[in-house]
């Protein structure tokens, strides 16, 4: 029913970083396809960097895919806002994203949109700010429209986004939006944070989501922590939602053990619930 997808990046990223494998190409597709996974996020900046083709090969000799393209190095390390007061800034953010969307469209997948729509500085001027977001993803998702390639835009916790922070917040923004390329993207940590009711929160997303993201209430692969994912799982099981959940989580008590732990419990809860979904039989 699901596909399952890891976390990667290809250049050097904190320890603490919620990216799970890290170092070459060939090296991340190997160890992925070795546990299980069935595709790659790759968490990078500067697409123009990359070789399709060779990123590509490397995926196709292990028998993964690519799921998403996450572009918050953008904001952290290059400075690049959807919502600056500095118009220059905003259009090379627009600039970048369209070159994510460009790889993205290379390697057959989507591009999330998550912490490159900034922080607002000034609630009183909320609309003047929501007016920028929404300029940039119009232009956007016409740019990915044609290259045929979806966005995800993910709701963040408040401690990171000041803004779309909870499921019903997100998914309010983008009905005003509008764009059938515009899909939400949700993840357990951000909600155990943000949302009050998770099973009612996925509900709701039915026909809208995009993308999922797995990790624990403490940031560890799922099972090393609190959170409830028997009740996520079913809930997206509820709503026919078919595509990737990737584990992102901080690669501890090592990339591949953290990588293996994420993929063993997210495939056997998947089990689970299937053979508790099975009909009763006389």
């Amino acid at each position: 029913m699901f596909r399952y997808g890891v976390n990667c990046a290809l250049e050097e990223v904190p320890l603490r970083s919620p990216v799970i494998l890290r170092g070459s190409i060939g090296q991340i597709a190997k160890e992925a396809a070795e546990i299980g996974y069935d595709g790659l996020e790759l968490f990078i900046r500067e697409p123009g960097q990359y070789d399709p083709e060779m990123l590509l090969k490397a995926a196709r000799d292990n028998g993964v895919a690519f799921c998403n393209i996450a572009t918050g190095m953008e904001y952290n390390l290059n400075g690049l806002s959807l919502i600056s007061d500095d118009p220059a800034l905003r259009r090379a953010a627009v600039k970048r994203l369209c070159e994510h969307i460009d790889l993205a469209r290379e390697l057959d997948c989507a591009v999330i949109v998550g912490i490159m729509r900034g922080n607002i500085p000034d609630f009183s001027q909320y609309e003047k700010y929501e007016g920028y977001l929404t300029e940039a993803l119009h232009e956007l998702c016409a740019y990915g429209e044609k290259k045929n390639v979806p966005l995800v835009l993910e709701a963040i916790l408040r401690y990171i986004n000041n803004y779309l922070c909870s499921v019903p917040e997100t998914l309010a923004y983008l009905d005003k939006v509008g764009r059938g390329n515009l899909l939400i993207h949700i993840d357990s940590h951000l909600m155990n944070v943000e949302d009050k009711n998770i099973a009612e929160s996925v509900k709701m997303c039915a026909g809208k989501l995009g993308y999922v993201h797995f990790s624990d209430s403490n940031r560890a692969y799922p099972g090393g922590g609190t959170f409830d994912f028997k009740t996520m799982m079913n809930a997206l099981m509820d709503i026919g939602y078919g595509g990737y959940i990737t584990a992102e989580c901080q690669p501890l008590p090592n990339p591949r053990g953290c990588a293996k732990r994420a993929y063993d419990y997210m495939r056997h809860l998947q089990g689970l619930l299937e053979i508790e979904r099975l009909p009763l039989t006389e």
